[in-house]
């Protein structure tokens, strides 16, 4: 008797380690343009970590506005969000950084502020008074949150010295809506102007670059450089799988299949997010 049950502890055991062996592990990814385009650009990305790693990784997009409730609850074990984000995961949900993206134009990106061509608001004292639109109010990194700090140094303070300041649910939306007229001034990524007008949806030539900056960083901005989208774990990842996916980050190659569909150069590790922690403390968002 003590033979069967024996065995039978042994199959249960089996059974539990292999339904947790067969368990998905969730990859959240930031979608701030669209999730179809997330899904799309990260695939392989989640294809390259299971078979790195001999687990399942599930690649799961999400709206900026849902990605710190995501991993608060267990939706996703692992997320890849813009810094500002990863702050919060970090300071206030004991989430752990684990890599920084690196994209073709680096670790670090900054915000642009655009106006219209032939408009005249062309340094952060002539926007003052004027219509203005931003993405995701205190959510955004590199579309509310650089650009604010940025202008507050300057003695501008938008909320107060814009005539109107709007946010838009998408980033393309800020610069058709800057070309078009409907606003003066606009809160948007860095590189996100030379992607539209790549997709032939707008001409650079048509837009200011307000108190454009002149340092490492090729692609057009205004603001200071922070660091890049940063890789965090849920403080309720195993440590195993953390140092898993953590190490196979970290050996994506540029000229991988996931690295070129994501148009990256794959990641390094985690840039320091003091300075970015500094300015959401001096701006109340932290």
């Amino acid at each position: 008797m003590k033979k069967y049950l024996l065995i039978f502890g042994v199959a249960c055991f089996a059974m539990i380690a292999n339904a947790v062996q067969a368990a998905d592990i969730k990859f959240g990814v930031q979608a701030p343009r669209s999730t179809l385009k997330a899904k799309a650009k990260w695939s392989k990305l989640g294809k390259y970590l299971s078979s790195e790693i001999g687990a399942k990784v599930k690649i799961v997009p999400l709206k900026p506005g849902a990605t710190v409730k995501a991993v608060a609850s267990g939706k996703v074990d692992i997320m890849l969000s813009n810094p500002v984000i990863a702050v919060v995961l970090t300071k206030k949900h004991s989430s752990k950084a684990i890599a920084t993206l690196n994209k073709k134009s680096g670790s670090q990106f900054s915000g642009v502020i655009i106006s219209k061509k032939g408009s005249g608001i062309k340094t952060a004292a002539d926007t003052k008074g004027k219509k203005g639109m931003a993405f995701k109010f205190k959510k955004s990194a590199a579309a509310y949150v650089f650009q604010v700090k940025h202008l507050r140094d300057k003695g501008i303070y938008p909320h107060k010295d814009f005539s109107s300041f709007k946010q838009s649910k998408k980033q393309d939306d800020i610069v058709l809506a800057v070309k078009s007229g409907v606003v003066d001034v606009g809160f948007i990524k860095s590189g996100l102007l030379e992607a539209m007008a790549k997709e032939g949806k707008i001409s650079i030539a048509d837009f200011e670059i307000v108190d454009k900056a002149n340092d490492t960083l090729k692609k057009l901005h205004s603001t200071a450089l922070y660091p890049e989208w940063t890789v965090t774990a849920s403080k309720k990842t195993d440590a195993s799988t953390v140092k898993a996916i953590s190490d196979a980050l970290l050996k994506l190659s540029a000229d991988s299949d996931a690295s070129k569909k994501a148009g990256i150069n794959g990641f390094v590790a985690p840039l320091d997010l003091g300075g970015l922690e500094s300015t959401l403390e001096s701006l109340g968002l932290l």
